[in-house]
């Protein structure tokens, strides 16, 4: 790959914050690559909301005449990567690529060492907090992540392998692992960036957590084992029925979610983090997310207070449900049925009842979800320290409400 090198090795690794340097590098690479005369005519901006990767629009390309083919689009958005070592890169932009085969993800246009081209969204901007007040914003993202969940099937090979295991017709599940690695990597740094931070990564008590991601695990393991016995299995984790394996996104929070202001449409964003994993897990994460917290401005610190009620849940589950029973019947011709929006499901005893089973497990994987983040921005603290973003803060908060949910839970 081309290499587009915007890290400085005196600061731990972490986005150059000479914008202006970055600017000039960015329109000189994309003018090298598009064999633009000059890169004079390029505008670059920062486009803020990401606290994983640093995001670049650069516009311009209509104006150009050198070009060797006529471009057809003004703007890209060129992504450098973030989170070293926790992101299997090559995976990851082969997955976007598909994704964007599949017409859920838009447009790949390229890779470099560091990053990728990715097109630009015109006329979408990311969902506010304010947004998922309003119910049929919230029953439309019902229906995009139903989409994925549905019609997205990974290509045969390498990719499928990586993702859903070598074994046919089974889908490995690679959220357990995912979750005792980052708890194995959590627990062995004696050291992060500062004293103080690491005096803070002590405070959360690593050890007591471990405990409590290893009962989990083993909670899921034995409900799969006993799955088809008719024993009590309440005290598990996902409760009395087999949760559905999908590929999901795994990291719907606001910012990855566009909207066209013009016609409404929801447009799912980075998929960097998706993989097979279970629909409910989907679910929980992004009823979470509605809680915030990872903006700049937030800081880590989440408000729990915006997490939708249970009526809220139920009518978001219910929407999938219909959602996916309508692109059920139609996955033979989604592709060329022009009439598919006019298909309905309409909303039945039988519909509720999967709707609301379907709930019971997403309530639960709302506890596994805040483990996950929770590891997550810890890992994210020892490698890019929290200078930009306080991540120990975050891992706090995500750790002190999976307490207090689990408290609500073992109350019921």
């Amino acid at each position: 790959y081309s290499s587009l090198l915007l890290r400085n090795s005196n600061n731990g690794g972490q986005i150059d914050n000479g914008e202006a340097e970055h600017q000039k590098r960015l329109t000189n690479f994309l003018a090298q690559v598009s064999s633009a005369e000059v890169s004079s005519e390029l505008s670059c901006t920062k486009v803020t909301g990401g606290i994983t990767n640093a995001l670049f629009r650069v516009s311009g390309f209509l104006s150009i005449n050198s070009l060797p083919v006529p471009a057809d689009f003004d703007s890209v958005l060129v992504r450098i990567f973030g989170a070293e070592g926790m992101i299997d890169r090559d995976i990851e932009t082969s997955t976007y690529a598909a994704l964007c085969h599949a017409d859920i993800a838009y447009k790949y246009m390229g890779r470099f060492s560091n990053g990728r081209i990715e097109g630009w969204l015109d006329g979408y901007h990311p969902l506010q907090n304010q947004d998922l007040a309003d119910e049929s914003t919230s029953l439309e993202i019902a229906k995009e992540m139903a989409r994925l969940h549905c019609l997205f099937q990974l290509p045969e090979g390498e990719l499928r392998d990586h993702h859903c295991g070598t074994e046919l017709d089974v889908i490995s599940v690679g959220l357990w692992d995912q979750l005792s690695s980052w708890m194995e990597q959590a627990k062995g740094y004696s050291e992060f960036k500062t004293a103080n931070d690491t005096g803070r990564a002590r405070a959360l008590q690593l050890d007591k957590i471990e405990t409590e991601v290893k009962t989990i695990i083993q909670s899921f393991a034995a409900q799969v084992e006993e799955e088809n016995d008719s024993g009590d299995s309440t005290a598990s984790i996902c409760g009395s029925s087999k949760p559905n394996v999908v590929f999901c996104h795994n990291d719907l929070l606001l910012a990855n979610i566009m909207r066209n202001k013009a016609t409404g449409h929801i447009q799912l964003i980075d998929f960097e983090y998706g993989g097979s994993n279970y629909a409910a897990f989907d679910m929980a994460n992004h009823f979470n997310e509605y809680a915030g917290g990872t903006t700049t401005q937030d800081n880590g610190v989440p408000d729990y207070t915006r997490f939708p009620d249970s009526e809220r849940q139920k009518k978001f589950c219910v929407e999938y449900v219909k959602m996916t029973k309508r692109l059920e019947s139609m996955k033979s011709d989604i592709t060329d049925n022009d009439d598919q929006k006019e298909m309905v499901v309409e909303e039945d005893e039988d519909i509720m009842k999967e709707a609301i089973e379907l709930l019971s497990h997403v309530q639960k994987f709302i506890l596994v979800n805040h483990l996950y983040w929770g590891l997550w921005a810890v890992n994210q603290a020892a490698e890019e320290g929290c200078d930009e973003f306080d991540y120990l803060t975050y891992a706090s908060n995500r750790f002190n409400e999976y307490y207090a949910k689990k408290s609500e839970w073992e109350a019921k």
